[in-house]
């Protein structure tokens, strides 16, 4: 019996082993491009020259090391500065306008009753299913009609009124009691009044998870902006980091780390805000909305 269960113990430790060998070889392998990056971005410029097809040559060490890539990144680059700010110009009234609306359209979701409510929760989830191309496409051609193709009022617009947001809110506020609600009511409190004294401090958990996973979707995009802008230089860098190192191939390293540090800033600041959020996202139940 004693030899049955030793046996069994050492099977599990080295299944164990095993799993956690995988798992650090697959994180080791994640790592690698972006270990890369941070190398080369302290290798002096003039140390980074371009193979026969116009790509850089990859080192393994930086040598010799270098501060000239970040200084060129950040203070005398111009491209990089623009581009870079390109990108806070439209993540910010994106975030800024999308708490409001995803806030409030949560709010009516969560706990109003009107007709359709299911359809209507139903749609939200089906446009965050659905590939980008095709939310790009209907954006297109809704933004030609209105003239705003050129601007970027175009590719803010669909940021604010992302479906995600108002369904993450909508599965935070759903457990708020409805008990708690009629009470302020009862007491006197209009809607605004118990959304802001009552619902939205017990939901900041989920407001800033849901900032979060808006952040690195904004400060990430791709397809939108280089569908609505037709001029390169309101691009964000996001598109540009491919192209600012044509003349300088050093620079691109440096610019990498610099786009990464503001994510990777928040994302060590609210683990947990994250994960809630990616956890309550999951929570898909339709049999809980009224009719």
């Amino acid at each position: 019996m004693r030899r049955m269960k030793k046996k069994i113990t050492i099977k599990k430790r080295l299944t164990s082993g095993l799993i956690l060998l995988i798992a650090g070889a697959i994180a080791v392998a994640v790592l690698i491009p972006f270990v890369s990056v941070v190398l080369h971005s302290f290798v002096a410029p003039n140390a980074i020259s371009l193979n026969e097809n116009e790509s850089a040559r990859i080192l393994f060490l930086p040598y010799p090391i270098s501060m000239k890539q970040y200084l060129n990144a950040i203070l005398y680059d111009r491209e990089t500065l623009i581009f870079f700010w390109n990108t806070v110009g439209l993540t910010v009234p994106i975030l800024a306008g999308g708490m409001v609306v995803s806030i409030l359209s949560g709010y009516g979701l969560a706990k109003f009753q009107f007709p359709f409510k299911r359809v209507v929760l139903f749609t939200y989830i089906l446009v965050m299913l659905l590939p980008v191309q095709i939310n790009v496409v209907g954006s297109y051609l809704f933004f030609d009609k209105l003239k705003l193709i050129g601007s970027r009022l175009g590719v803010i617009l669909p940021g604010i009124f992302s479906s995600f947001g108002a369904f993450l809110m909508y599965q935070f506020m759903k457990g708020i009691s409805d008990e708690t609600l009629e009470s302020a009511r009862l007491d006197g409190a209009n809607e605004l009044q118990i959304l802001i004294k009552i619902v939205i401090p017990q939901v900041k958990s989920g407001i800033a998870s849901m900032l979060i996973l808006m952040l690195i979707d904004c400060w990430n995009m791709v397809e939108m902006p280089m569908s609505i802008l037709k001029e390169e230089r309101l691009y964000p860098l996001s598109i540009m980091l491919r192209y600012i190192g044509n003349t300088d191939p050093g620079i691109i390293y440096a610019a990498t780390v610099v786009f990464s540090i503001p994510l990777l800033l928040v994302f060590f600041m609210a683990q947990e805000q994250l994960t809630e959020g990616i956890k309550r996202s999951g929570q898909i139940n339709l049999g809980t909305v009224k009719k």
